[in-house]
């Protein structure tokens, strides 16, 4: 594996993150003077002081459930660590750093203390992860994980790489997809993983405009490639290429690979095997990658970091200090304009819901053209190969069983197929209009904002990345609506008392009429599910809009009014309030200086 040289990285270091350290620590000592309502902002700057420190690079393996994010990683480390299967498996973030030995730490979020592998005892490390990080071992996260860090020998790992495992989007579980969203503003770079069969979606696009939004570097794969012939393969780049062109300014470079039979050869110390698969290309580019662009692109992604936490720190602070220098009569004057303001933003607001309600009823009624469509697919299948029993099954208990076991095998067959296709359209609208009013509502926030900015006259910077979280969750199928026995007096019965066809034409009709009832049942099984996903998510946004908007226009107005009892308190502690405040910005400006200068210098060297 190529290395750089150790005088190339101290140039880099020297260059870039001393002096991102140095600042760091300036606007951690600013925020500690401004007292404890900026903790989340210190928080968040330590967090990127512990990274910058440790020099840790993370690339994330992103992308939909089921495309093989796992065995991807596996298959780079050249070892069976990760947990797979043929259902959505990680449910945790796991992060993969180097150490000399296998370990793994597991942290929990309800001040549980950490559960640690060691390679010395019983069992695998794959078999220790399970119990944690996948849906079957740990449903719905009941054990309150938070995230799990391995530690593993690969060479890819000791150059300060760390890889990152995150859930799939777009399963049937909901909260999976609510951490792939949330894990980004801690990634540097990604590779975003997709596979022919299906082919990307419109949930997919969505989340890879989040990823091009936020990171400064995806590397593209197309994985299961071994399912396809030449003129296949061919056709599913060319598609791949031909839906991801509309977001890049570039032409992607998709690599094919076979992430299945890259680990396999991996493990067979197959050479050719492993250049085959595609997965030897990758490993070069991400080799060449860390060479030349990983310190630099790390560096850019906590600058950027850096930047939007002075930038809001900036704005509370300016926007303190200017009610500070205002007379009481000018800063009343303020704070009723901008109560003036608020209800246009009310209305805005009622708008959006407004809206929001709209699409949540076009959403419902096409989810029932959906299910209406599912029940005349179940009449022309099912129920017309019951129909065929009804005219060449002549013995009534004969027919009775053959129609038990055609609908016990069709039944949950052609249901759960049905609930995958009719939530994975409506999950499709209905993510691409969550994001849309996710859009709005992060316009409508900044609004308040900039606002108030441009009330007391002060510049506005919008932040870098807006961060969005908008999620779908997709149904699961229930078979529990199985009849087990159809016949309420039972064949017997009916032998002895019933003359042949009496008791042939009432076994047809009874079993006709328990059929239909059956298949009615599970079409509105389907209907309910996927409508109870629509309504649960759109009300919870719903909440969050009102909630962040709420606490935006909270924030805001206080600071007004701190400002206005200070106005109305002692001239003396006023003005020593207002030349503590002055002495932070212009620190924090000095520093944004700083980082500006360092950012103009690396692009004119580039």
């Amino acid at each position: 594996m190529y290395e750089p040289s150790r005088e190339g990285l101290e140039r880099l270091e020297e260059g870039g993150s001393k002096n991102l350290d140095d600042c760091l620590v300036e606007v951690v000592s600013c925020l500690d003077r401004l007292g404890s309502d900026y903790s989340d902002n210190k928080n968040a700057l330590n967090l990127l002081s512990g990274r910058l420190k440790k020099g840790q690079f993370r690339l994330a393996v992103l992308g939909q459930f089921k495309r093989g994010k796992s065995t991807l990683l596996n298959a780079l480390l050249g070892d069976t660590v990760l947990p797979t299967d043929i259902l959505p498996v990680t449910a945790i973030p796991t992060y993969i750093s180097y150490s000399e030995i296998l370990t793994a730490q597991v942290y929990f979020t309800n001040e549980r203390d950490s559960k640690s592998f060691s390679a010395s005892q019983d069992g695998t490390l794959a078999e220790f992860l399970a119990e944690y990080v996948t849906e079957a071992g740990n449903p719905n996260n009941k054990n309150h994980v938070e995230r799990v860090e391995l530690g593993h020998p690969a060479e890819l790992l000791q150059h300060g790489v760390v890889l990152i495992d995150t859930p799939g989007i777009g399963s049937t579980y909901k909260h999976n997809t609510e951490v792939a969203y949330q894990i980004l503003p801690q990634c540097d770079a990604a590779l975003f993983l997709v596979s022919p069969d299906p082919p990307i979606t419109e949930v997919e696009l969505d989340y890879l405009r989040e990823i091009c939004q936020q990171l400064p570097r995806t590397f593209y794969l197309l994985n299961k490639i071994d399912f396809l012939d030449e003129s296949d393969r061919v056709a599913s780049l060319s598609f791949l290429a031909d839906q991801l062109a509309p977001l890049l300014s570039a032409v992607p470079q998709i690599l094919p690979v076979s992430a299945k039979k890259g680990l396999n050869a991996r493990l067979q110390g197959d050479s050719d095997g492993w250049q085959q698969s595609g997965m030897y290309q990758v490993d070069q580019n991400l080799i060449e990658f860390f060479a030349k662009e990983k310190q630099q692109i790390l560096l850019d992604s906590i600058r950027k970091k850096i930047t939007d936490q002075i930038n809001q720190v900036s704005l509370r602070v300016q926007l303190s200090l200017r009610a500070l220098t205002l007379s009481e009569a000018e800063l009343l004057q303020k704070i009723e304009q901008f109560r003036n303001s608020l209800p246009a933003v009310e209305r805005e607001k009622l708008a959006a819901k407004d809206v929001l309600s709209g699409d949540l009823k076009r959403l419902e009624a096409d989810l029932t053209k959906e299910v209406e469509q599912t029940r005349d697919k179940a009449k022309q299948t099912i129920v017309a190969e019951i129909e065929v029993l009804f005219q060449t099954v002549s013995d009534s208990e004969e027919l009775e069983r053959q129609v038990r076991d055609k609908l016990g095998d069709a039944i949950p067959r052609f249901f759960a197929s049905e609930l995958s296709r009719v939530s994975e359209v409506i999950q499709r609208q209905g993510s691409h209009l969550l994001t849309l009013h996710q859009n709005r509502s992060n316009e409508l926030i900044e609004k308040v904002r900039q606002n108030a900015a441009e009330l007391f006259d002060i510049p506005y910077h919008a932040p870098s990345a807006a961060e969005s979280s908008s999620t779908f969750p997709a149904p699961s199928w229930s078979s529990d609506l199985f009849i087990s026995d159809m016949d309420p007096l039972g064949q017997k019965f009916s032998r002895k008392f019933l003359t042949y066809k009496f008791r042939h034409r009432r076994t047809v009709t009874r079993l006709r009429d328990a059929g239909r009832k059956l298949i009615g049942e599970n079409v509105e099984q389907i209907n309910w599910a996927v409508r109870r996903g629509i309504d649960e998510s759109f009300r919870q946004f719903g909440a969050s809009l009102t909630e962040q908007l709420d606490k935006t226009v909270t924030a805001t107005r206080s600071a007004m009014e701190v400002a206005l009892k200070k106005n109305e308190s002692q001239a003396f502690e006023t003005a020593e309030q207002e030349l503590h405040l002055r002495q932070v910005f212009e620190s924090l400006q000095r520093i944004l200086g700083q980082l500006d200068q360092s950012s103009q210098k690396k692009e004119e060297s580039v």
